[in-house]
């Protein structure tokens, strides 16, 4: 079938299916209202049998009342519900005649209940308005007893049995009304779920037909040409049939296999390029990073030489000067100008020369001369020309090591001054065996450093918060010396808080050191 004429049928059958809800909605709509109506009818006329009850029973007490002991407002209370009565009665009458209208005819019995109710009343009232108007000395003593039988037989029996009746026959009224309330509402489910459920069998039905027919190839055509469009053209469509769609498919696969032969033969012809892009892109970024790391290096070289050959210099000339000016001093004289400008000169030797081992260092040129060394023996004599009186502890099986003795001499003596100028003169060096090598370590009992300062104090010309060495006492390069020389054999160099108090400064040197570059 064609898809119009299909589309034409499930536009028929869903138009059928729509006007009969919305005459279904009428319908439901229309009976509910006047079961509404009814039920609030039949409401109001319950309410105003118990009004007019109440209102009934309030007279006759104040005419027994006023019998008694006089009518104390010359009848007005009496006359005012009297009218309160009568009202209620019109509008009961009036509600009884609206139900007439909704439901017809068989509402004529409360009609004639309510005549009965009215005539009663107006018997009474009459009744009591002439015991009220007898003589208070003699004709109300004579008829009390008449009195009383019309209060217990007329109003207590009669008139209850009346009201009563009424009130029976309304509440009748609200259960049939409730019942065929319920009835309708079940009927009005029904038909709701009859058309629910021949809604569902159409729709479904629409979307079997719309899946088989025009859904499913169509996602058969559009899946291919995503796939063709992300360069998968060996992806075919594979439709069945003579139909329309199936000629389209047709079509597809036979552009696909041509393209797929020609992108192949481009392919490969890509592959070949991009293997060689890649491969010079890759020399060539590793060549920029090289060159930004020595571009980084020797700027930051010039940067520290510049700012600590400064104050040497600057020494050195000021002694020259002093020397120079003036008269002719003693032979004394110039030797302490003399003397004090050459240690000036030896200490810039000296910081020029940590310097341009550090940057060889993080250049990866650094030139060792590793040997093997007797660590235990390095270590006393290290001890024995700094300070004697320091403690070494070393284990029992320390073997021989493959280092530069002359630069890790420098960089304990370097972890020692750092020590006596930082924590004291209360020293020890601890030597030992970890898993990957050896460790050194300098223990002092000092005030310790900060963690903030413990990340910094590796960094060239970094003095901490309890450093107050001047000029000559120190570099500020010794911890940034020390990491040097252990990351130049292999190794680490860290700074750790004692628990008893104090800072650890430790040297970790590998059993092997990694061979360096050698320029």
């Amino acid at each position: 079938m064609k898809i119009i004429n299909l589309v034409n049928l499930f536009a028929v059958l869903m138009l059928t299916l729509a006007l009969g809800g919305v005459a279904l909605s009428f319908w439901t709509t229309n009976q509910a209202e006047r079961y509404n109506a009814r039920i609030a009818l039949a409401h109001e006329s319950y309410e105003r049998h118990l009004h007019l009850t109440i209102n009934t029973y309030t007279l006759f007490k104040q005419f027994g009342d006023a019998m008694l002991i006089g009518d104390q407002d010359q009848g007005a209370g009496e006359a005012e519900l009297i009218a309160r009565i009568r009202a209620d009665v019109a509008e009961i009458r009036r509600i009884i005649g609206t139900e007439i209208e909704l439901v017809g005819e068989e509402e004529i019995e409360e009609l004639e209940l309510l005549a009965e109710i009215e005539r009663l009343i107006e018997d009474l009232i009459v009744r009591f308005e002439v015991f009220k108007q007898a003589d208070q000395s003699s004709e109300m003593r004579r008829d009390w007893e008449s009195l009383s039988n019309i209060l217990t037989d007329e109003i207590d029996r009669d008139f209850q049995v009346l009201i009563d009746e009424a009130l029976a026959e309304e509440e009748e009224e609200l259960r049939e009304t409730n019942a065929a309330a319920a009835a309708h509402a079940k009927l009005t489910n029904q038909i709701a779920w009859g058309f629910a459920t021949l809604s569902v069998l159409v729709t479904l039905l629409a979307l079997l037909t719309y899946r088989r027919q025009i859904s499913t190839p169509f996602q058969r055509l559009i899946a291919a040409a995503r796939a063709f469009e992300g360069g998968y053209f060996s992806t075919r469509v594979r439709a069945d049939g003579n139909s329309e769609i199936s000629e389209v498919g047709k079509a597809l696969d036979d552009m696909a296999e041509k393209v797929e032969m020609r992108t192949r033969a481009l392919q490969k012809q890509n592959d070949v390029l991009e293997d060689a892009v890649a491969a010079r892109t890759a020399d060539l970024e590793r060549l920029l990073n090289e060159a930004e790391v020595s571009e980084a290096n020797r700027r930051q070289l010039l940067a520290d030489v510049s700012h600590e050959l400064r104050t040497p210099l600057t020494i050195i000339q000021g002694e020259t000067d002093m020397a120079l000016r003036g008269d002719i001093k003693s032979t004394a004289e110039y030797q302490e100008a003399l003397r004090r400008a050459r240690d000036t000169a030896r200490h810039t030797t000296r910081l020029v020369d940590d310097l341009l081992f550090m940057s060889r260092q993080e250049a990866g040129e650094v030139r060792l001369e590793l040997k093997t060394t007797d660590l235990v023996g390095l270590l006393r004599e290290t001890l024995a020309t700094f300070d004697q009186g320091v403690p070494l502890t070393t284990p029992l099986d320390m073997s021989p090591q493959q280092i530069d003795p002359l630069r890790v001499r420098q960089s304990v003596l370097a972890l020692l001054q750092n020590a006596r100028r930082h924590g004291g003169s209360d020293m020890s060096v601890h030597l030992e065996n970890t898993p990957d090598g050896v460790g050194i370590t300098v223990l002092d009992n000092g005030p310790g450093m900060p963690d903030a300062e413990k990340k910094l104090a590796f960094d060239r010309f970094f003095r901490g918060s309890n450093g107050s060495e001047s000029y000559s006492e120190g570099t500020g390069l010794g911890l940034p010396l020390v990491r040097s020389i252990a990351r130049a054999h292999g190794g680490t160099a860290v700074l750790a808080d004692r628990p008893g108090g104090g800072l650890a400064a430790s040297i970790e040197l590998p059993a092997k050191p990694a061979l360096r570059a050698v320029s």
